[in-house]
C-alpha cells in the first residue's frame, strides 16, 4: 500500500490564476516534514493537486461588469469589483432551471483533480481537502452529490453524460479524512435548504475501515472579523451531532497581515498566514501518522 496522502486545494471566489496554489504548496511541502517524527520523514509523502475553476465564470462576469461600468458613475470601485466577483461566482455557480452548465463544469474540475490524486497517491489513499470561501461550497456540493448516489456525482435532472462518474474510493470521497474549510459561508448557504437538510457524511465511508488508527477531522476555521466566514457547528442537528462525535470543530483564529487581520479583509488571509499554514502542516502530519505510523504511539489528532 502506498504511504501517500492526497491533498486537494480548492480556491474561493475572485480572479484566481491557474498557479494560485503554487506558494501554498511550496510552503506546505516545506513545513510538513518538520511536523513529523524524524524517523518518519523519509517515508511520508504528500501528493497535492489544486482544483482550479475561476476561469469558468470569468468571461461572463467580465462582460456584465463592463456593461455596469458603462451604465453610470460609481464610488468604491475596488470594493464593488470584489463584491461583484464574490456574488457573481456564487450566483453563476448555483444551478437554476434550464441552466446548470457552470455547476457541472466546476464539478468536472473537481473530479479531474481527484482522479489525478488517485493515480498519484493510490486509489485508497487518505483524502484531505483544503478549501476556502466559495471553494468550501463547491467541495460541499460535490461531496453531497456523490453521497446521494452510489454511482457517483449526480445533479437532479442532469444527464449522466454531463457529469463525471468516479471509479475509485478516493475519487468518490470515501477516504475523506481531513476537511478544512477556511472562511466558509456554509451558514449562509444553509438558507437554501429546508428543515430536513442533513450535513454531508464525514468522515468518508471507507476512511476508518481502511485506516482504523486514523482520527478524521473536519476543521472549520474562521476569523471573527471575517464577515463571510462563520462557525457551522450548530446550524443543523446533523452538524451538531458531528461536533458531539468529535468529527467537526469550529476554530476561531486571527489571520492575515496586521492591516487586514482586524477587519473584513481578513477573509483573504487564511492561506497567506504563515502560522495558519504551519498549523495546517500539523493537521496533515497527524493524518499521515494515523494512516501509516504503525502504532508507535506517536500519532496525534490533527491540530493537537
Amino acid at each position: 500500500m502506498s504511504e501517500s496522502i492526497a491533498v486537494a486545494i480548492v480556491h474561493g471566489s475572485g480572479r484566481k490564476e491557474p498557479d494560485f496554489a503554487e506558494d501554498i504548496i511550496d510552503t506546505i511541502e516545506e513545513m510538513f516534514p518538520a511536523a513529523l517524527p524524524k524517523d518518519k520523514r523519509e517515508r511520508a509523502d504528500l501528493q497535492i493537486e489544486p482544483v482550479y475553476w475561476a476561469d469558468l465564470p470569468r468571461e461572463r462576469e467580465q462582460e456584465i461588469w463592463e456593461r455596469v461600468e458603462a451604465s453610470g458613475p460609481m464610488d468604491q470601485m475596488g470594493l464593488r469589483r470584489y463584491i461583484f466577483n464574490v456574488a457573481g461566482d456564487t450566483l453563476a455557480y448555483q444551478p437554476s432551471y434550464g441552466r446548470r452548465d457552470l455547476y457541472v463544469g466546476v464539478h468536472h474540475r473537481m473530479a479531474n483533480s481527484f482522479a489525478k490524486l488517485a493515480e498519484r497517491a493510490g486509489p485508497d489513499a487518505p483524502l484531505c481537502v483544503l478549501s476556502h470561501s466559495m471553494g468550501t461550497i463547491v467541495t460541499h456540493n460535490y461531496l453531497y452529490d456523490m453521497q446521494r448516489s452510489s454511482e457517483g456525482v449526480i445533479v437532479e435532472d442532469a444527464g449522466e453524460d454531463e457529469l463525471p462518474q468516479p471509479e475509485t474510493r478516493l475519487e468518490r470521497g470515501e477516504t475523506l479524512s481531513l476537511f478544512v474549510t477556511y472562511g466558509s459561508p456554509l451558514a449562509i448557504w444553509r438558507l437554501r435548504f429546508g428543515d430536513d437538510y442533513k450535513a454531508i457524511s464525514f468522515p468518508g465511508a471507507a476512511a476508518e475501515e481502511l485506516y482504523p488508527e486514523l482520527h478524521p477531522k473536519w476543521l472549520n476555521i474562521y476569523d471573527a472579523d471575517d464577515v463571510i466566514g462563520y462557525p457551522i457547528g450548530q446550524i443543523t442537528d446533523s452538524y451538531a451531532e458531528m461536533v458531539e462525535q468529535g468529527h467537526l470543530e469550529d476554530r476561531q483564529r486571527n489571520v492575515g497581515a496586521l492591516w487586514k487581520s482586524w477587519n473584513p479583509l481578513s477573509h483573504k488571509g487564511y492561506f497567506r498566514d504563515e502560522s495558519s499554514l504551519e498549523e495546517l502542516a500539523g493537521y496533515l502530519a497527524g493524518i499521515w501518522q494515523g494512516a501509516f505510523g504503525e502504532g508507535t504511539g506517536e500519532r496525534e489528532r490533527p491540530g493537537s
